[in-house]
C-alpha cells in the first residue's frame, strides 16, 4: 500500500470512528402483554448541547382507547433511571405519540437526561402529567457522557 492510499484509510477510519461516537443508534422497545403484535424502535442521538434527541416510530399499535378505557392518546414519558437514589425522580411526559389509521406512528422529543427509562402508555389527555395507564412500550437509555470543553 503507498503512502497515499495508507493517509487515505487513515482519515477514512477516523471520520468513521468518530461518527460512530457522535452518532446515532437504535434501540428496540418491548411490548407489554396488552399489545402483543406492537413494536418500535427509538433512535437516540446527542444534540449539539449535550441533550438526548429521540426518534421513536411504532408499528401495529392499536388506538389507544382500545387499550385502556377512557383513554384517547399514547403518551411518551422519559423517567430518570435512579439506581441508588433515595429520591425517585418523577416522570417526565415527553409529549404525545398519534398513530395513523395503518396503525403506525412516530414522534420526535428532546430530554436532557442522559440515562433514563423511554415508556408509552394510554392516557385520557395530552396534558397528564403522571403517567395512568400501564407501560406497553418501553426501553432503557444510557448514552455516553458529554466531554465539557
Amino acid at each position: 500500500m503507498n503512502q497515499r492510499s495508507l493517509v487515505s484509510a487513515i482519515i477514512l477510519l477516523g471520520s468513521l470512528s468518530m461518527s460512530c461516537a457522535s452518532g446515532s443508534r437504535d434501540l428496540h422497545l418491548s411490548g407489554s402483554p396488552d399489545v402483543p403484535g406492537a413494536q418500535g424502535v427509538a433512535k437516540v442521538s446527542t444534540t449539539d448541547d449535550g441533550n438526548t434527541k429521540i426518534d421513536l416510530v411504532v408499528q401495529h399499535l392499536a388506538p389507544p382507547e382500545d387499550i385502556n378505557s377512557g383513554a384517547t392518546v399514547y403518551i411518551v414519558w422519559v423517567h430518570k433511571n435512579d439506581v441508588g437514589s433515595e429520591i425517585s425522580a418523577e416522570p417526565q411526559n415527553l409529549g404525545a405519540l398519534k398513530v395513523d389509521s395503518d396503525l403506525n406512528g412516530k414522534m420526535t422529543g428532546i430530554t436532557n437526561l442522559r440515562s433514563f427509562e423511554l415508556y408509552v402508555t394510554a392516557e385520557p389527555s395530552q396534558s397528564t402529567t403522571t403517567p395512568t395507564g400501564p407501560s406497553l412500550l418501553k426501553t432503557n437509555v444510557v448514552m455516553e457522557s458529554v466531554n465539557e470543553n
